[in-house]
């Protein structure tokens, strides 16, 4: 696979303008911005990392984390996704006596379901049998789901998970923003004329407006950019009608 990076694109802009090698700058900033807007929803640039859990169940951030696409555990070669708990508490707790932060205590103090598939979380389970002690079938009061979870606190850097992960290991797959960006940034190719066009946007007099001949050139290139990537195919498509399809009775 050839990637471009964002000093060749600018150098290639430069050329195709007709321009010296004075405005390489401005071809840098500008370069720079697009990848930051296309990366949002059209580049996607997603990283993955594997991050430690410290001992009061908080991880840290990666620099670039612009939003988060899932956060697992890994097991064997899956990877089991951890569900949001948007109600975890984002302030942490601090020993008196140490001054360190500790682990959020359960509500009532009691432990939470551990089983990321099925689990009772200390409700009670009913069932019928009949008078030879034998099950009927009625099955009642188990459910499903998991007490485990995480949520992002971007004011903080970090994300909180649930007790039960301190002192281990999760894998963060995320959004970057794209500011880690130089140029020696590798850009995929096809990114190349929605980048150039975004130079030539931001030096017309219209840079300003998203309505300009060189705005609406951009944002059609944007368009065809994020065509050009989708990684959807005909396969695909049928592949999923025909798993949503099932055969039922006909009277």
């Amino acid at each position: 696979m050839q990637l471009l990076t964002l000093d060749i694109i600018c150098r290639r802009w430069l050329l195709d303008r007709s321009l010296p090698i004075h405005f390489y700058a401005e071809a840098l900033y500008h370069s720079s911005t697009a990848v930051r807007e296309l990366s949002k929803d059209t580049l996607k640039i997603v990283n993955t990392k594997n991050i430690p859990v410290d001992e009061t169940g908080s991880a840290v951030l990666p620099d670039d984390f612009s939003s988060d696409v899932a956060c697992c555990l890994a097991a064997g070669e899956f990877l089991q996704q951890i569900p949001h708990k948007s109600y975890l508490n984002p302030l942490r707790v601090h020993d008196t006596t140490t001054g360190q932060f500790t682990v959020q205590p359960d509500a009532d103090n009691t432990e939470v379901n551990n089983a990321l598939l099925f689990g009772s979380n200390g409700s009670y389970w009913f069932w019928n049998v009949d008078g030879l002690g034998e099950f009927t079938g009625r099955y009642f009061g188990a459910n499903g789901g998991t007490g485990r979870g995480y949520k992002v606190i971007k004011e903080q850097r970090r994300i909180q998970l649930t007790g039960d992960f301190a002192g281990g290991n999760v894998i963060l797959q995320y959004k970057s923003n794209g500011q880690g960006v130089d140029n020696a940034s590798q850009i995929d190719w096809q990114a190349f004329r929605a980048i150039t066009t975004y130079i030539d946007w931001q030096r017309s007099p219209g840079a300003t407006n998203k309505d300009s001949a060189e705005g609406r050139t951009y944002y059609n290139e944007k368009r065809l950019l994020r065509a050009n990537l989708s990684d959807l195919t005909i396969a695909d498509i049928l592949n999923t009608l025909r798993k949503a399809y099932t055969a039922s009775i006909k009277n």
